[in-house]
């Protein structure tokens, strides 16, 4: 490789690369460093229509479209009209994702100076000589990644398309995990979203106990601060005397460990007063963590592990904990409606009676159920049931 081209420079590309994919900000940051490795200017990823030649470098959350090094008239009229008469792409033959092509591969360079798009666009701006390719593609839309430079700078050397190559895959790769990243993102507004629906107070805490999201009627709850308040640190804590700030935390640690504190009999609500003498309820519920459960590092703790949902004097606590199976732990209305009947004492044949199913399909749904809440046993979710309120009344959802 030409000493400007080190092992060192594709690591920092590729670095850069990743950094990208989950904050979009800093893909110009990437362009330029790639730019500057090759000796290029204009450095484009845009998105490319074959049916209908359109192109278009609009920033978006699910695509990493990004401009340096060119003006923002010239990239204007090229989608207005330019990249419609962009010979270089419409050698679609030549165009396959994650094969690095140059403009002299695509179109001849004695024939190139003759055509509209040299002369109109390219020529103003002073480039001649392109180095692109396609990081992805869905029917004929396409994600190129092109880089631009002088006709005195000569053609794209074999080290340098070698080192488009190798940033090719992690581009896709990166691009994947943008998209994914932003469903995934929106998907989590949307459920804090819905999680604001719900009438009851709910807070979402780390492992450490911090808050990290606080729904409408939670939010109203806490600058009450009739008993609890939210600390400057992000902590839900008791105004008043410390053994409501020890009952809060020991509801918490227990939610924590639902294995454990069900074999422990560890309850999983507590009671505080308000300053008029009523109580108020605090029910803690473990949130499943899946593979991130086990990590023991900082990771995990990020993560929100448990869901502290607050109750005034006047709630019923049972009906609240059945809704939160459904929608916090992800249960299904069978998978509910098992679990509860098992918490009520109820033989796993005889609700499959009484349901008219099978009792393999009633233990499938229990199965399903001990996943989704992170105990192992029958007894262990009737005990964490019963422990933390989550149970109905009976008949309550039949």
């Amino acid at each position: 490789m030409p000493a400007r081209i080190t092992e060192e420079t594709v690591h920092a590309l590729i670095n850069l690369i990743y950094e990208a994919a989950f904050d979009a900000s800093q893909w110009p940051a990437f362009l330029r460093a790639f730019a500057s490795a090759i000796e290029t200017r204009g450095t484009i990823i845009y998105t490319h229509n074959f049916e209908t030649l359109d192109a278009s470098t609009a920033s978006s959350e699910g695509f990493p479209n990004a401009v340096v090094g060119f003006d923002e008239q010239f990239m204007s009229v090229l989608e207005e009209y330019y990249n419609h008469v962009n010979v270089w792409a419409q050698n679609e033959a030549m165009l396959k994702p994650g094969r690095p092509v140059t403009g002299s591969m695509l179109y001849p360079e004695r024939k190139l100076p003759k055509t509209e798009f040299y002369q109109d666009w390219l020529r103003p701006q002073d480039y001649f000589h392109a180095i692109g390719g396609i990081i992805m593609r869905d029917g004929p839309c396409a994600m190129k990644f092109s880089s631009l430079r002088s006709r005195r700078s000569g053609d794209f050397t074999a080290a340098e398309i070698r080192l488009y190559q190798t940033l090719l895959p992690h581009l896709a790769r990166a691009a994947n995990i943008q998209r994914r990243f932003v469903f995934l993102q929106g998907l989590s507004n949307a459920s804090l979203a819905l999680l604001d629906t719900v009438p009851a107070a709910i807070v979402l805490l780390d492992a450490s106990g911090r808050a990290l999201h606080s729904n409408a009627a939670a939010q109203t709850e806490l600058r009450r601060g009739d008993p609890l308040l939210l600390s400057r640190s992000g902590d839900v804590t008791v105004r008043g005397a410390a053994h409501g700030q020890t009952a809060l935390r020991a509801a918490i640690a227990a939610a924590l460990d639902p294995v454990r504190s069900a074999k422990e009999r560890r309850a999983t609500v507590a009671q505080l007063p308000r300053r008029n003498g009523e109580m108020l309820s605090l029910q803690a519920l473990a949130l499943p963590q899946g593979q991130y459960s086990d990590l023991g590092c900082r990771f995990s703790r990020s993560l929100a592990a448990c869901a502290l949902v607050i109750h005034d004097g006047q709630a019923r606590i049972p009906m609240v904990g059945a809704e939160l199976l459904r929608h916090v732990y992800g249960l299904t209305p069978a998978e509910v409606q098992v679990a509860i009947a098992m918490a009520e004492g109820e033989t796993l044949k005889r609700y499959a009676e009484r349901r008219h199913i099978s009792r393999n399909t009633a233990s499938s749904q229990l199965k399903s159920a001990f996943q989704k809440t992170g105990l192992r046993r029958q007894s262990e979710l009737v005990r964490w049931l019963l422990s933390s309120s989550a149970a109905l009344q009976p008949g309550a959802i039949r």
